[in-house]
């Protein structure tokens, strides 16, 4: 809870929130209005959020396009909810990177990128494994469920009132995994962690939603999909039907590995 409700990480939370252009959330209030008596409004958030009082506040619906020409929902909490939402990432975050993320893991955290994949990757095809299970999850950035997440961050922490203040947060988005939530990283990874802890015992790589497996042989890696397959079972996800397959060598190139849309 220190970590949450403790002025000086509210105020670093909110610094972070500020760092981007942002439109107002329901409530129509922008970041220009909230930073007037911004350490006011900071003390009085502390004081709901240590007491418990503290409430979501609406969500403003919208749909974003990407520069694929997919359009996807999204939501826009109140510049209040984001600075919440970002201090329970930043509460979080340090307990992924010890506990919970496997090393081959890439992608919403940091120094961990799409280069830091690639190089991993690079070694498994270096090291003769030149057959690759490649599946991209279907639909891993939205759903899951309240009760999963909860359930998931309490194996690592302990703290009741955190824990009813997460619940809370999670409770208020129309689905866990709907972009737009400063939460939505934490969420994202809780939810393929579990997949992932499935994993250790075979040659693997994920960034972000695509997750790579190899082998010395197509044998190996058909068996590495279905593998995967499985894991993904286990949380009620499953592989894009057009975006993975097992990729012969000739078509293991490293720059071709985690495309977007590829």
């Amino acid at each position: 809870m220190p970590f949450l409700v403790d002025l000086p990480h509210l105020v670093a939370a909110a610094r972070l929130c500020m760092r981007r252009a942002a439109a107002p959330g329901a409530d129509g209030f922008t970041w220009a209005g909230y930073r007037s008596g911004l350490r006011a409004r900071l003390g009085d958030l502390s004081d709901r959020l240590r007491t418990g009082t503290w409430e979501p506040g609406p969500l403003r619906h919208v749909e974003i396009t990407s520069y694929t020409g997919k359009v996807f929902p999204a939501v826009i909490p109140t510049v209040e909810d984001r600075i919440v939402h970002r201090a329970m990432r930043r509460a979080v975050e340090p307990i992924l990177e010890h506990y919970v993320l496997a090393d081959w893991v890439s992608a919403y955290r940091p120094r961990r990128n799409r280069i830091t994949a690639l190089r991993q990757a690079e070694q498994h095809l270096a090291a003769g494994r030149q057959w690759v299970a490649d599946v991209d999850v279907a639909g891993a950035s939205t759903g899951g469920s309240t009760e999963q997440f909860v359930d998931w961050l309490a194996v690592h922490v302990a703290d009741g009132s955190f824990l009813r203040l997460f619940r809370r947060a999670v409770e208020a988005l129309p689905t866990p995994l709907v972009p737009g939530s400063g939460l939505w990283p934490v969420l994202f990874h809780l939810r393929l962690s579990q997949v992932d802890a499935l994993l250790t015992d075979w040659p693997a790589v994920r960034f972000a939603d695509n997750y790579l497996v190899f082998a010395a042989d197509e044998p190996g890696a058909t068996v590495a999909f279905d593998a995967l397959t499985a894991a993904l079972a286990t949380v009620r996800l499953q592989p894009h039907p057009r975006k993975s397959r097992v990729r012969p060598p000739h078509q293991a190139n490293t720059e071709d590995l985690f495309l977007i849309d590829g």
